[in-house]
Protein backbone atom coordinates (compact mmCIF):
# COMPACT_ATOMS: atom_id res chain seq x y z
CA UNK A 1 0.00 0.00 0.00
CA UNK A 2 1.32 3.21 -1.05
CA UNK A 3 2.02 5.75 1.88
CA UNK A 4 0.88 9.61 0.68
CA UNK A 5 2.62 12.58 2.10
CA UNK A 6 0.62 14.19 4.96
CA UNK A 7 -0.01 17.62 3.27
CA UNK A 8 -1.71 15.87 -0.06
CA UNK A 9 -5.44 15.46 -0.37
CA UNK A 10 -6.72 11.59 -0.01
CA UNK A 11 -8.41 10.42 -2.83
CA UNK A 12 -11.53 9.25 -0.95
CA UNK A 13 -11.78 12.70 0.56
CA UNK A 14 -13.89 15.85 -0.11
CA UNK A 15 -13.35 17.22 -3.77
CA UNK A 16 -11.72 20.41 -4.11
CA UNK A 17 -13.76 23.86 -3.79
CA UNK A 18 -12.68 25.23 -7.08
CA UNK A 19 -14.93 21.99 -8.34
CA UNK A 20 -17.89 22.74 -6.78
CA UNK A 21 -17.98 26.33 -7.30
CA UNK A 22 -17.79 25.47 -10.85
CA UNK A 23 -20.52 23.11 -10.47
CA UNK A 24 -22.48 25.80 -8.27
CA UNK A 25 -21.90 28.44 -11.00
CA UNK A 26 -23.12 26.12 -13.80
CA UNK A 27 -26.38 25.14 -12.29
CA UNK A 28 -27.32 28.50 -11.45
CA UNK A 29 -26.35 29.91 -14.99
CA UNK A 30 -28.31 26.94 -16.34
CA UNK A 31 -31.74 27.57 -13.77
CA UNK A 32 -31.07 31.14 -15.07
CA UNK A 33 -31.13 30.49 -18.64
CA UNK A 34 -33.92 28.12 -18.11
CA UNK A 35 -35.98 30.94 -16.60
CA UNK A 36 -35.17 33.34 -19.14
CA UNK A 37 -36.23 30.59 -21.88
CA UNK A 38 -39.65 30.01 -20.45
CA UNK A 39 -40.52 33.85 -20.87
CA UNK A 40 -39.29 34.29 -24.07
CA UNK A 41 -40.42 31.04 -25.46
CA UNK A 42 -44.12 32.54 -26.29
CA UNK A 43 -42.40 35.10 -28.44
CA UNK A 44 -40.58 32.86 -30.28
CA UNK A 45 -42.86 30.53 -31.03
CA UNK A 46 -45.08 33.26 -32.46
CA UNK A 47 -42.11 34.28 -34.99
CA UNK A 48 -41.22 30.91 -35.91
CA UNK A 49 -45.10 30.78 -36.77
CA UNK A 50 -45.02 33.85 -38.79
CA UNK A 51 -42.00 33.22 -40.36
CA UNK A 52 -43.49 29.95 -41.79
CA UNK A 53 -46.95 31.01 -42.61
CA UNK A 54 -48.53 29.32 -39.66
CA UNK A 55 -51.50 30.03 -37.85
CA UNK A 56 -52.65 28.99 -34.34
CA UNK A 57 -55.76 30.94 -35.19
CA UNK A 58 -57.11 33.65 -31.94
CA UNK A 59 -60.74 33.69 -31.30
CA UNK A 60 -61.73 36.47 -32.68
CA UNK A 61 -65.87 37.99 -32.43
CA UNK A 62 -68.29 38.07 -35.12
CA UNK A 63 -68.46 41.32 -37.45
CA UNK A 64 -71.19 42.51 -39.74
CA UNK A 65 -70.84 42.80 -42.80
CA UNK A 66 -71.35 45.91 -44.94
CA UNK A 67 -75.18 45.29 -47.04
CA UNK A 68 -74.48 43.82 -50.48
CA UNK A 69 -71.40 41.88 -49.58
CA UNK A 70 -71.17 39.74 -52.28
CA UNK A 71 -67.16 38.52 -52.18
CA UNK A 72 -66.74 34.86 -51.13
CA UNK A 73 -63.80 32.87 -49.77
CA UNK A 74 -63.51 29.45 -50.32
CA UNK A 75 -62.54 27.52 -47.05
CA UNK A 76 -60.67 23.85 -47.05
CA UNK A 77 -60.63 21.58 -44.39
CA UNK A 78 -58.24 19.53 -43.62
CA UNK A 79 -56.88 17.06 -40.65
CA UNK A 80 -54.60 14.63 -39.25
CA UNK A 81 -54.46 12.54 -36.18
CA UNK A 82 -51.11 13.11 -33.97
CA UNK A 83 -48.77 10.44 -33.06
CA UNK A 84 -50.22 7.72 -30.74
CA UNK A 85 -53.76 8.71 -31.34
CA UNK A 86 -56.00 5.57 -33.37
CA UNK A 87 -59.11 7.47 -34.30
CA UNK A 88 -60.42 8.75 -37.51
CA UNK A 89 -62.06 11.49 -38.63
CA UNK A 90 -63.08 13.59 -41.84
CA UNK A 91 -65.23 16.93 -42.04
CA UNK A 92 -68.59 17.04 -43.89
CA UNK A 93 -67.81 19.32 -46.59
CA UNK A 94 -64.06 19.54 -47.08
CA UNK A 95 -64.55 22.95 -49.05
CA UNK A 96 -66.80 25.09 -48.32
CA UNK A 97 -67.69 29.01 -50.07
CA UNK A 98 -68.02 31.06 -47.56
CA UNK A 99 -69.56 34.87 -48.02
CA UNK A 100 -67.96 37.35 -46.05
CA UNK A 101 -69.95 38.06 -42.65
CA UNK A 102 -72.19 34.61 -43.50
CA UNK A 103 -72.53 32.55 -40.34
CA UNK A 104 -71.43 28.97 -41.52
CA UNK A 105 -71.44 25.69 -40.46
CA UNK A 106 -69.34 22.30 -41.38
CA UNK A 107 -69.27 19.19 -39.39
CA UNK A 108 -66.04 16.66 -38.13
CA UNK A 109 -67.19 12.71 -37.97
CA UNK A 110 -65.00 11.20 -35.11
CA UNK A 111 -64.49 7.40 -34.86
CA UNK A 112 -62.55 5.81 -32.34
CA UNK A 113 -60.56 3.01 -33.76
CA UNK A 114 -59.90 0.81 -30.52
CA UNK A 115 -61.47 -1.04 -27.86
CA UNK A 116 -60.88 1.45 -25.08
CA UNK A 117 -62.01 5.04 -24.38
CA UNK A 118 -59.67 7.80 -25.89
CA UNK A 119 -59.41 11.56 -24.78
CA UNK A 120 -58.08 14.14 -27.45
CA UNK A 121 -57.64 17.41 -27.97
CA UNK A 122 -58.08 19.29 -31.42
CA UNK A 123 -55.49 22.21 -32.35
CA UNK A 124 -56.61 24.21 -35.24
CA UNK A 125 -54.18 26.11 -37.42
CA UNK A 126 -55.05 28.59 -40.49
CA UNK A 127 -53.28 29.25 -43.48
CA UNK A 128 -52.73 32.00 -44.75
CA UNK A 129 -51.38 33.80 -41.25
CA UNK A 130 -52.52 36.97 -42.09
CA UNK A 131 -56.32 34.96 -42.17
CA UNK A 132 -56.55 34.33 -38.37
CA UNK A 133 -57.47 37.94 -37.57
CA UNK A 134 -60.66 37.62 -39.59
CA UNK A 135 -62.05 34.48 -38.56
CA UNK A 136 -64.67 34.23 -36.24
CA UNK A 137 -65.26 30.87 -34.24
CA UNK A 138 -68.35 30.63 -32.56
CA UNK A 139 -68.17 26.96 -32.20
CA UNK A 140 -65.74 24.04 -32.34
CA UNK A 141 -64.61 20.87 -30.80
CA UNK A 142 -61.37 22.33 -30.52
CA UNK A 143 -62.43 24.34 -27.42
CA UNK A 144 -62.20 21.67 -24.61
CA UNK A 145 -60.49 18.47 -24.15
CA UNK A 146 -63.07 15.61 -26.31
CA UNK A 147 -63.23 11.81 -25.24
CA UNK A 148 -65.32 9.30 -27.21
CA UNK A 149 -65.83 5.16 -25.91
CA UNK A 150 -64.47 1.77 -27.53
CA UNK A 151 -65.60 2.35 -30.95
CA UNK A 152 -67.84 4.58 -30.99
CA UNK A 153 -68.65 8.12 -33.51
CA UNK A 154 -69.37 11.51 -33.04
CA UNK A 155 -70.40 14.17 -35.20
CA UNK A 156 -69.78 17.44 -33.53
CA UNK A 157 -69.70 21.23 -35.53
CA UNK A 158 -67.82 24.13 -35.98
CA UNK A 159 -69.37 27.28 -36.36
CA UNK A 160 -67.69 30.38 -37.93
CA UNK A 161 -67.61 33.22 -39.59
CA UNK A 162 -65.07 35.52 -42.33
CA UNK A 163 -65.27 38.79 -40.88
CA UNK A 164 -64.62 42.17 -43.01
CA UNK A 165 -61.29 43.23 -43.22
CA UNK A 166 -59.54 39.96 -44.63
CA UNK A 167 -57.09 40.97 -47.37
CA UNK A 168 -58.26 41.08 -50.68
CA UNK A 169 -55.44 38.70 -51.92
CA UNK A 170 -57.04 35.67 -49.92
CA UNK A 171 -59.42 33.74 -52.20
CA UNK A 172 -58.58 30.64 -49.74
CA UNK A 173 -58.22 29.75 -46.69
CA UNK A 174 -56.90 26.49 -45.40
CA UNK A 175 -58.31 24.76 -42.34
CA UNK A 176 -56.54 22.34 -40.31
CA UNK A 177 -57.12 20.50 -37.20
CA UNK A 178 -54.69 17.87 -35.64
CA UNK A 179 -55.52 15.48 -32.93
CA UNK A 180 -53.68 14.85 -29.90
CA UNK A 181 -53.49 12.35 -27.57
CA UNK A 182 -54.33 12.94 -23.67
CA UNK A 183 -53.12 11.04 -21.51
CA UNK A 184 -55.38 9.46 -18.82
Amino acid sequence: MPVLPQDSPSPSGPAPRRSRRGWLIGLSAFALFMVAFAFINIPLFKTFCEHFGISIAPVNAAVAAPAGTTRQVTIMFTGEVGSGLRMAFHPAHAEEKARIGQRMENHYTFTNLTGHTIQFRAIHSLYPFSADQNVAIMKCFCFSQQSLGPHQSRTLPVVYQINPGLKKSVHGISWNYTLFPIKQ
